[in-house]
C-alpha cells in the first residue's frame, strides 16, 4: 500500500471543502414572495419599466460594472446572440473567438449566420492571445467575441488597440468574470458590447439569466429591440421595426438577482483573499502555479481559479495522473480553461451546420470552411498538459482553513510523486 490515496493510502482531506451554492436567505424569499403577491411578473407591467424588479437590477449591475446601460436577457447564450445582432454581425462576416472557452461562446455567432474564427490562446492565461487576434482578421471580420476566462481579464489595452486600428467591434464574453475589473473598470464596459451569464453555477445567479451591458446609446438601443421582438423604446407597443425574438427576463429573475448581487462585492473580496493565500503558498510547491497576476487586473471575480501545471518541474509526471491523485486526495480539481479546443467536438468536426450548412456554406460568405483542419497548437498543448482548475465555491471560507487543506494535499502528492512515475 502506498501513501497516496489513490494507492490505499489515507486520504489528505475527508471532508467537503466547497462551501453551498448559492448562499441565499431571507432575502431572496421575500423578494420571490412581493413578486407573487405583486401579481406583476413581467417588466412590461409596469407604468416606468424601470420600477420593475428587472428595471432595478439593470441599473444596479450597470452601475456596479461601470457600464452605462444593461439589458437584462433569458441566458449568457442568448446575452451573446444579442451583442453580435446588435454590433451589425450578419450572414457572410467572420467573427473571431478563442480556441479554450464554453461551446457557446461560438455556436452563438453561427446562430446569428457568422461564421466563427478559433484564434489561439495566451498560455500564460488561457485567454485569447492579441497576437493570434490580429493575424486572423480579414477582410470579412466584423467582431471578436473575447472570453474573460475563468473571470482573468484579457489584455483589453493591447485587444482595443487593434480593434480601433483593424475597425472591428469587441464583444466581451464576461460569463466567467462578474465582478473583475481591469484598470479600475468592471470587464464588459471596456469594449463595443459585454455580455453575461447567471446561470445556476455563475457567480452571480438566478439559475438561468444574462445581461449585456454597454456604454453606446444605438448599440444599447439595438440590444434592446432585439430582445424586446422589435420594439423601440417610446414607440407604440405593438409597433415593430426589427426582426427579432424574446429575450425579456422575467421579474422573478430579476428579484433574485437583486438580492444576489447585495452580496457579490464581499464574496468576491472573500475570493479573493483566499486565492491569494493559495497563490502564495503553490509558489513554494514547484509543478502547482498559480497565474501570475497582471497589475491592470485590480479586482478578480473568478468562476474558477486557473492553475499552470508545470510536469517537468513535477518530477515528470503527466498532468492527467497528477490530476488523478489530487482529486483522490480529496481535492475537487479539474482540467481548466473549459476542457478541449471547442474546434474538437463532434458538432464542428463533422460540420453539422443542418441541411443547408449555413453559415460556414452561406453563398454570402463563399470560402471553404473545414473545421478539421483548425489547429491552435497553445490551446491543444494547455487543454492535454498544463490547465487544471479549481471551483469558486472553495473560496468563500472566512479563514483560510480550506487553502491549507488544499496546500497540504498537493504538497502530499508531490512528496510522494515517485509513486506517480512507477
Amino acid at each position: 500500500m502506498g501513501k497516496l490515496a489513490i494507492h490505499g493510502g489515507e486520504k489528505a482531506i475527508t471532508r467537503p471543502l466547497a462551501r453551498p451554492w448559492p448562499e441565499r436567505d431571507e432575502r431572496e424569499e421575500q423578494a420571490l414572495a412581493e413578486v407573487v403577491r405583486s401579481g406583476i411578473w413581467w417588466r412590461g407591467g409596469y407604468a416606468n419599466a424601470a420600477d420593475s424588479q428587472v428595471g432595478r437590477f439593470e441599473d444596479a449591475f450597470a452601475r456596479f460594472h461601470d457600464a452605462k446601460y444593461c439589458i437584462a436577457v433569458t441566458n449568457g447564450t442568448q446575452a451573446i446572440e444579442c451583442a453580435l445582432k446588435a454590433a451589425g454581425i450578419e450572414a457572410g462576416d467572420e467573427v473571431l473567438v478563442p480556441a479554450l472557452t464554453f461551446v457557446a461562446s461560438a455556436t452563438a455567432i453561427a446562430l446569428v449566420n457568422a461564421v466563427p474564427v478559433f484564434v489561439d490562446v495566451d498560455a500564460n492565461t488561457y485567454n485569447i492571445d492579441p497576437d493570434a487576434m490580429e493575424a486572423a482578421i480579414t477582410e470579412r471580420t466584423r467582431a471578436a467575441v473575447v472570453v474573460h476566462n475563468g473571470g482573468y481579464p484579457c489584455d483589453m489595452d493591447r485587444i482595443l488597440e487593434i480593434a480601433k486600428r483593424r475597425g472591428i467591434a469587441i464583444i466581451e464574453d464576461c460569463a466567467h468574470a462578474h465582478a473583475s475589473q481591469w484598470k479600475g473598470v468592471g470587464v464588459g464596459a471596456l469594449g463595443s458590447l459585454g455580455t453575461f451569464s447567471f446561470q445556476m453555477g455563475k457567480t452571480l445567479t438566478c439559475g438561468e439569466g444574462g445581461a449585456v451591458l454597454t456604454n453606446d446609446p444605438e448599440l444599447a438601443e439595438k440590444a434592446y429591440s432585439f430582445h424586446h421582438i422589435g420594439r423601440i423604446s417610446g414607440r407604440p407597443f405593438y409597433e415593430f421595426h426589427r426582426v427579432a425574438s424574446n429575450l425579456r427576463m422575467t421579474e422573478f429573475q430579476g428579484a433574485i438577482l437583486l438580492s444576489q448581487l447585495s452580496r457579490l462585492e464581499e464574496q468576491t473580496a472573500r475570493r479573493e483573499r483566499n486565492a491569494t493565500y493559495l497563490a502564495k503558498g503553490l509558489k513554494e510547491i514547484p509543478g502547482v502555479d498559480p497565474i501570475e497576476r497582471d497589475p491592470r487586473v485590480t479586482r478578480w471575480g473568478f468562476y474558477y481559479l486557473n492553475l499552470c501545471y508545470r510536469q517537468e518541474e513535477f518530477d515528470g509526471v503527466p498532468r492527467d495522473r497528477f490530476l488523478q491523485a489530487i482529486q483522490a486526495e480529496g481535492v475537487p480539481m479539474a482540467v481548466g480553461a473549459h476542457g478541449q479546443p471547442i474546434y474538437r467536438n463532434p458538432l464542428f468536426q463533422s460540420m453539422n451546420f443542418g441541411r443547408t450548412g449555413c453559415p460556414v456554406r452561406c453563398p454570402l460568405y463563399g470560402k471553404p470552411v473545414d473545421y478539421t483542419k483548425t489547429v491552435c497548437p497553445t490551446a491543444e498543448r494547455v487543454h492535454a498538459t498544463q490547465a487544471l482548475s479549481l471551483p469558486h465555491a472553495l473560496f468563500l471560507g472566512e479563514t483560510t482553513e480550506e487553502m491549507d487543506l488544499i496546500l497540504d494535499a498537493i504538497r502530499k502528492v508531490r512528496a510522494h510523486a515517485d509513486e506517480l512515475r512507477s
